[in-house]
């Protein structure tokens, strides 16, 4: 089945467990989704891995809260949202520092998607999201 001839839903939320397991859940969703073939697959697996991992080890969603990904597909662009609980210590930043083991998520994200951004109220709920065009 090719592209034009699948149904993709225009809009998939879902809830997952703050732990890194969830990760390889949020991957295979998107996929799925997606479907094989899709031109914007890999991109898009490649950022919600980096994005929920965040999610997971950086906010208070961390240890078995929720994240919630809710992945949106038009006609030339998908858009994925995380949301997680926040966190009061840290915020989502773009590093690149090329000795570094870690931490390289966000500068994939503001690399490879066409639109990002952050909504934060300071304490609440926090989404990262992020647009890729094909």
């Amino acid at each position: 089945m090719t592209l034009e001839q699948r149904t993709v839903p225009p809009r998939s939320t879902v809830t997952l467990r703050g732990v890194p397991e969830s990760v390889s859940t949020a991957r295979h969703r998107v996929r799925e989704l997606l479907g094989e073939g899709h031109p914007a697959s890999d991109d898009v697996v490649l950022l919600v891995s980096e994005v929920v991992t965040n999610s997971v080890v950086h906010s208070c969603s961390g240890g078995g809260g929720r994240v919630a990904m809710t992945v949106a597909v038009s006609s030339g662009t998908v858009l994925v949202e995380v949301s997680d609980a926040g966190s009061g210590l840290s915020a989502p930043h773009v590093r690149n520092e090329p000795d570094a083991e870690s931490g390289r998520g966000m500068f994939l994200v503001d690399l490879l998607a066409d639109r990002w951004g952050i909504r934060d109220d300071g304490g609440g709920p926090r989404t990262v999201w992020f647009e890729i065009c094909f």
